[in-house]
């Protein structure tokens, strides 16, 4: 074995004990719950959602920031703890959780805050400083301090799949721009909430080496072939099934002629839908 082949090794070998681990972390980890109600519906998920990609977009901060938000927020309304329960039931309380959530998520994700000052700018007053604070002593408090689990993204699991394939793919800045895009229809629905960002992550790399015009049909194969072949004690094949079925489910183009690839369907997604010019206060939006 020369060098080369001896550091590729070992540099697989890394990759897949840190997907070993952050695969032991999500199992460890309680499962997101659909909580919405007749008071907080998909709708209001859905409008606060644009309105966090509206603002990273506005600020140059990344979208992957937006699906820590969200998967803080709805750990937090999943663990019936504190005022999770009270803020199902006000959609006001649930606007500022949501708000709070993607406040923290910008802490822990982003190189650069954002104060909380410029944070209330853009909740157009509609809280108080102590409001924010508060409730996101509530928000730790019920999720147990364990912001780790947010930040293992889908997008993160995606990175690391590749890099276990990196030697066959020409451009993986390309397959994770298109996988990103996936993971932020994911990001919209709490269905995903409810499955493994794991199984997600498998999913969107699905629907990205679908998008990819530069890879032929056979070499696909061929990379599924060997990411599977390394991963296969770590793949929820059914999960996975299940997530790409909801993913499909949301085309509106036809779809892909491609066949599906090692029983994981493929992808034909369409981007994000476009956000608002501004950012959409739920409260306020129902109230009209």
């Amino acid at each position: 074995m020369n060098c080369f082949e001896y550091e590729h090794d070992e540099y697989v070998a890394y990759a897949l004990d840190r997907i070993n681990a952050m695969r032991l972390h999500e199992d460890e980890t309680a499962r997101c719950i659909n909580y919405l109600t007749t008071h907080v519906d998909a709708t209001c998920r859905k409008l606060m959602v644009d309105w966090c990609f509206t603002v990273v977009d506005a600020f140059n901060l990344s979208r992957e920031t937006v699906a820590v938000a969200m998967s803080i927020l709805d750990r937090y309304l999943s663990s019936g703890k504190g005022d999770a329960p009270k803020s199902l039931q006000c959609k006001r309380k649930f606007q500022l959780a949501s708000i709070t959530c993607f406040y923290m998520a910008v802490k822990i994700h982003e190189p650069s805050q954002l104060g909380i000052r410029l944070l209330l700018q853009l909740c157009r007053g509609l809280y108080k400083g102590s409001e924010v604070v508060s409730m996101e002593q509530d928000i730790l408090f019920s999720i147990e301090w364990r912001l780790y689990s947010s930040t293992t993204t889908p997008m993160e699991f995606v990175r690391h799949y590749l890099e276990l394939v990196k030697d066959d793919v020409d451009d993986t800045s390309l397959i994770l721009k298109s996988a990103a895009k996936h993971m932020d229809n994911a990001t919209s629905d709490i269905f995903y909430s409810t499955c493994r960002a794991s199984s997600i992550a498998m999913a969107c790399l699905a629907g990205a080496f679908d998008d990819a015009v530069d890879l032929s049909q056979s070499k696909i194969e061929n990379i599924w072939q060997q990411l599977l072949g390394k991963l296969e004690s770590f793949v929820e094949f059914n999960e996975i099934s299940m997530v790409e079925r909801k993913l499909l489910s949301t085309l509106t183009t036809c779809e892909s002629s491609r066949k599906s690839i090692g029983s994981l369907p493929r992808s034909s997604l369409l981007s994000t839908t476009a956000e608002t010019s501004s950012p959409v206060s739920v409260f306020q939006e129902t109230m009209l």
